[in-house]
Formats: structure tokens, C-alpha cells, sequence
């Protein structure tokens, strides 16, 4: 059997947020994030408790099915998500505090293609579009914290 590279691409970074990485963490959610995040739309299939647990899962936009696959609050969180036949992407982060009401969080996120047709998604999901991403949901955080409303939506933002 011949195993070949699949198109693969990491990035990680670190953000910052004024609160502690109790008040973040539950906000790392499918369900709290549309509390935060103007633009956020999911479909819950499954959770006993209603919200983020290990083996949450929920679907997106474009056939993305995204699973909960580490569950340790108020410290980790790490969801698989698959979009059938293009990718299998990762994200983790981890939450520590970096000074009074302060965490800093390792977002560190991987997209695979899972065949040729899902070498085009991996490169059009470039790390200069993860870093802006990131930048976004890290000022969206913490505007919330601050505020306890979102922010308005940048029109010449596009997310994902």
C-alpha cells in the first residue's frame, strides 16, 4: 500500500480575553457562541445537556458536521469537523490564565483533504484568512465580556 501527503495546513495562535477562563469557557459553545458571534448558525443534533459536552454534535453551513472530541472545562475544548469527501478539520483550544482577569487561549486549528477533491479547500483555507478569522472572534469575545452584547457585524468581513 503507497501512502501519499494529503494537502495539509496548521496554524496556531494565541488570543487574548479579559476574563477568566471560567467565564470563557462555557462560551466556546455551539450554543453560547450565538450569544457572541453576530454571523453564528448551527443545527444541535445531539447534546444531553443542551449545550458543548464530549460528543456534542451539530452541523453547519455547507454539510459541515463538527463533534466535540475533548471536553475538560474550564481548560480544553477540541471539535472534529468533516465536511464529507473535501476535509476533516481540527480545532482545539486551550484556556490559561495570563494575569487577573485575563486568559490567554492556543487556538491551534488543521484542515487534511481527505482526497483530491479536497486539496482546493485545504489551500483556499489559507492561514492569512485563520489569523483574520481569529483576530475577528477574539475582539467579537471580547466585546461580549466587556459588554454583554455582540459586536456588530463587519459587512466587509467575511467569516466562517
Amino acid at each position: 500500500m503507497t501512502i501519499t501527503a494529503p494537502a495539509r495546513l496548521v496554524v496556531d495562535l494565541e488570543l487574548t480575553v479579559s476574563g477568566t477562563p471560567e467565564e470563557v469557557f462555557p462560551l466556546l459553545c455551539p450554543v453560547r457562541e450565538y450569544d457572541w458571534i453576530p454571523d453564528w448558525s448551527c443545527t444541535m443534533v445531539h447534546s444531553t445537556s443542551g449545550v458543548a459536552e464530549l460528543g456534542c454534535l451539530f452541523t453547519r453551513e455547507r454539510g459541515e458536521t463538527w463533534i466535540t472530541t475533548r471536553y475538560e472545562p474550564p481548560t480544553r475544548i477540541d471539535y472534529t469537523i468533516v465536511l464529507p469527501g473535501l476535509t476533516v478539520r481540527t480545532l482545539s483550544l486551550t484556556l490559561g490564565g495570563s494575569g487577573p482577569r485575563t486568559t490567554s487561549v492556543a487556538v491551534r486549528t488543521t484542515a487534511t483533504a481527505l482526497g483530491p477533491a479536497g486539496v482546493g479547500e485545504v489551500h483556499g483555507w489559507t492561514e492569512d484568512h485563520q489569523r483574520q478569522l481569529w483576530r475577528l472572534r477574539e475582539a467579537q469575545l471580547n466585546h461580549y465580556l466587556r459588554t454583554g452584547s455582540p459586536l456588530a457585524p463587519d459587512p466587509t468581513t467575511a467569516t466562517v
